[in-house]
C-alpha cells in the first residue's frame, strides 16, 4: 500500500485550506500546529485500516494466514497457506459426534448468512470454521490460489 501519496495529498489539502483562511499569522500558526498533529494521526489511522483489511481477508480465506508487514515503512498484506501438517485432520476421523448449541435468533441468522455466502450448509460452515479456528483443517473441496495486492 502506498500511503505516502495519500498522506501527501491530505497534507497539501490542509495547507491549501490554511492559505485560503487569509494571511492572519495566528491562523497560519494554528494550521501548522494542526497539520503537525494530524499527519502522525492519519498515519496511525492508515495502519489501523490495514489491520482491519488483514482481518477481513483472514476471515474470508480459511486455511490461510494473513500478516500485516511493513515494507519500506509502508503496510503490506502477505497471504500464505497455513502449515499443512498443523492443519491436517487425520484421514480416519469420522464426523459422527453431535453438539447442541443454544443461540439467539439473530446470531443464528448471521451464521446462516455467512454459510450461505460461501455456498455451504450451516453445519458444513460451522464444522469448517471451527476446524480452522482450532488448527485442524476440514476438507472443503474448494481451492484458493493467487496473491492479494492492495
Amino acid at each position: 500500500m502506498d500511503t505516502t501519496l495519500a498522506i501527501t495529498r491530505f497534507q497539501a489539502t490542509l495547507e491549501q485550506q490554511v492559505l485560503l483562511a487569509g494571511s492572519d499569522p495566528a491562523v497560519e500558526a494554528a494550521g501548522r500546529a494542526l497539520l503537525g498533529a494530524a499527519v502522525p494521526a492519519v498515519r496511525g489511522l492508515v495502519f489501523d485500516l490495514a489491520e482491519q483489511a488483514a482481518a477481513e481477508v483472514r476471515a474470508q480465506l480459511p486455511g490461510h494466514a494473513v500478516d500485516l508487514v511493513l515494507e519500506g515503512g509502508e503496510p503490506a498484506l502477505r497471504v500464505r497457506a497455513e502449515d499443512a501438517a498443523r492443519t491436517a485432520a487425520p484421514a480416519d476421523e469420522a464426523a459422527d459426534a453431535r453438539v447442541t448449541l443454544r443461540l439467539s435468533p439473530r446470531l443464528k441468522e448471521l451464521l446462516e448468512e455467512a454459510a450461505s455466502y460461501t455456498g455451504e450448509s450451516l453445519n458444513s460452515w460451522l464444522v469448517r470454521t471451527l476446524s480452522v479456528q482450532t488448527g485442524r483443517r476440514h476438507p472443503r473441496g474448494r481451492r484458493v490460489e493467487g496473491t492479494i495486492e492492495t
